[in-house]
């Protein structure tokens, strides 16, 4: 486990205050379910939350992976195969779902397709080589890689995950987008280890069968080696004192990669899991009645609980397959938007914006503070509209539909934020003052930031 992730990168992944948040939007569910089992610290309300929502024992940097998303989409029935373009057609099918929207069909490259095999014999054989590559089965499962496109900031594949027996009833989210995930281990030709993820695929079932969407890894998510971490952090639980990881001492601990503008990848999935519409549940006390007790009481009902509900997956929340699932891909950065604009602005307080990042599909904040001090960024269009995330990172944008040829920032106190001005960043808040009103007069920190020039 990725022990070095502070509250404050954990508060920043959810865009929410862990201390305060009993509603969490359902597509950050899993990452929500992750960074809580991680969590070393007590009290009544987060060890109830813990102990309830239970966790997968994966490392963090999968979260903030966690929150990584995929899409995935195979055509397995010919007949189905001659309605969907060749190239293009399981991005834009699940395009109005994903939290990013959709992805550049130009920068995209085809991975499979079922109308090759309709070809001649020699070009048959060909896609009998496509087939071994990147469509996978086991135990009745078959996952087919479809699509990938890879920006400066991640790499994007469509994926297809389809089932011999029908799928049990699977969760809804308000939007219509649904989600399945996947266990795997990870592969870069850049980096010498290997990496254990937890990534969600955001997309649709089309059927009973049938689950299509969409696989995000963030470049944030495998650029980093925590190797001499984890060591220094054992041997200090073994002489039983705490190891922090500071701003002074990170480079010590942790290897940073860059990312070539090409790569190998090998994925090598384990494990399938899904989250059950009808959930059931052994915890018969109620919230209240949990928040109420003693430290030990509460750690006594839990010891009483059985043990599978404190395992990730289990049968009251999730269906799940184990198998194996293994693809070798080479990815290339291809994306004629991408960009870094440069800013390198601070305040007295030493609170800033070092530089955005811009694809095709997303825009990321690279903010400047000092330390001790927790802030968080909100970002407005041209227009003056609010730019949402789109991954599990809060300042992980999603800029479709958004004009960015001018682009507000705003860093603003942590808590202030949470506490008093995120409402007014909700449509249809009823207040009289707008949401960049209110960012104008209570931000620490504020830029316009042009990405034409």
């Amino acid at each position: 486990m990725q022990n070095y992730f502070t509250e404050k990168d954990l508060q920043r992944v959810l865009g929410a205050d862990l201390r305060k948040s009993s509603i969490i939007d359902s597509k950050m569910e899993e990452a929500y379910r992750m960074i809580r089992s991680s969590d070393n610290k007590t009290g009544k309300k987060k060890r109830q939350h813990k102990g309830i929502l239970k966790g997968i024992g994966t490392g963090l940097g999968s979260v903030a992976a966690v929150l990584v998303l995929t899409i995935t989409f195979c055509v397995m029935n010919p007949v189905m195969a001659m309605e969907i373009p060749v190239i293009g057609g399981v991005f834009a099918k699940v395009a109005e779902l994903f939290s990013f929207g959709r992805l550049p069909k130009e920068e995209m490259t085809e991975l499979y397709t079922q109308e090759a095999l309709d070809v001649k014999t020699q070009e048959v054989l060909e896609t009998e080589t496509k087939e071994n590559l990147y469509q996978k089965a086991d135990g009745g499962i078959t996952i087919s890689l479809t699509e990938e496109y890879a920006s400066n900031q991640a790499v994007y594949v469509g994926m297809c995950i389809k089932s011999e027996e029908e799928f049990p009833e699977m969760q809804v989210n308000a939007d219509g987008s649904q989600y399945l995930g996947i266990m795997a281990i990870e592969k870069y030709s850049f980096r010498t280890d290997e990496i254990n993820s937890y990534r969600i695929v955001e997309g649709k079932f089309e059927d009973a069968y049938t689950f299509i969407g969409i696989m995000r890894i963030d470049y944030s998510e495998i650029d980093k080696d925590d190797r001499k971490y984890q060591e220094a952090y054992r041997q200090a639980q073994e002489r039983g004192e705490e190891l922090a990881l500071t701003t002074e001492n990170y480079s010590e601990y942790i290897d940073q990669y860059q990312i070539p503008e090409t790569f190998s990848m090998e994925l090598d999935v384990s494990k399938i899991v899904g989250y059950l519409a009808n959930p059931t549940s052994p915890v018969t006390k109620s919230e209240e009645e949990l928040n109420q007790m003693t430290e030990e009481e509460w750690q006594s009902y839990m010891k009483s609980l059985p043990d599978e509900w404190h395992r990730f997956p289990n049968s009251y929340e999730n269906w799940w397959q184990d198998g194996t699932w293994e693809y070798d891909l080479t990815i290339t950065k291809r994306d004629s938007n991408a960009r870094v604009v440069q800013v390198n602005e601070t305040n007295a307080q030493g609170i800033g914006l070092e530089s955005l990042e811009i694809s095709s599909v997303e825009m990321t904040l690279n903010t400047i503070e000092p330390a001790g001090m927790m802030t968080f960024a909100v970002a407005l269009d041209a227009e003056g509209n609010k730019i949402e995330n789109g991954g599990s990172n809060a300042y992980e944008l999603a800029i479709e539909g958004h004009d960015i040829s001018k682009v507000y920032i705003y860093i603003c106190d942590y808590d202030q934020y949470m506490d008093e001005l995120k409402g007014y960043g909700v449509p249809g808040n009823g207040n009289s003052k707008s949401f960049q009103e209110v960012l104008e007069e209570h931000a620490l920190f504020k830029t316009v930031v042009s990405t034409t020039e």
